[in-house]
């Protein structure tokens, strides 16, 4: 029975924590702590244009898709950037002799995960002026 209890206790837990969750996001969104992402542009544009309903959804239409292709944008830059700073890399290693390059490996090709910064969920913690992706280059064997 303390199982049965003790798994009711915690589905009651969870769905209290959920329903706060969710008054509290409604309260901040009426009161305006947090805003619909492009709302304040729209309702900008409704006033000073007059826009109809048909309209005032297709500009929130084409707000959202321009916000999806910008993302998908820097995310593409993002990815390309770590490829030129990998291929910058590999350069640099390219021209280093074998001892250099085994202090190279060590020291240079993951300095950020060293430092707490690297991690494997993909996103981009490196400083941005070093612009270092997430993982390594495989190193050739000489």
């Amino acid at each position: 029975m303390p199982a049965k209890s003790n798994f009711l206790l915690g589905l009651l837990v969870g769905v209290s924590c959920l329903l706060i969750g969710f008054a509290l996001s409604t309260l901040a969104y009426r009161y305006h702590y947090l805003r619909v992402p492009g709302a304040r542009l729209i309702e900008r544009m409704n006033h000073e244009l007059n826009l109809t309903p048909a309209q005032r959804d297709r500009v929130g239409d084409i707000l959202r898709d321009t916000r999806f292709k910008v993302t998908q944008a820097r995310q593409d830059f993002e990815h390309r950037r770590h490829d030129l700073f990998w291929d910058g890399l590999g350069q640099v290693r390219g021209v280093l002799t074998p001892e250099q390059q085994k202090i190279f490996d060590r020291d240079f090709t993951q300095p950020w995960a060293h430092r707490g910064h690297g991690g494997g969920d993909g996103g981009d913690h490196m400083p941005p002026e070093e612009g270092a992706p997430p993982e390594p280059p495989p190193v050739p064997q000489n």
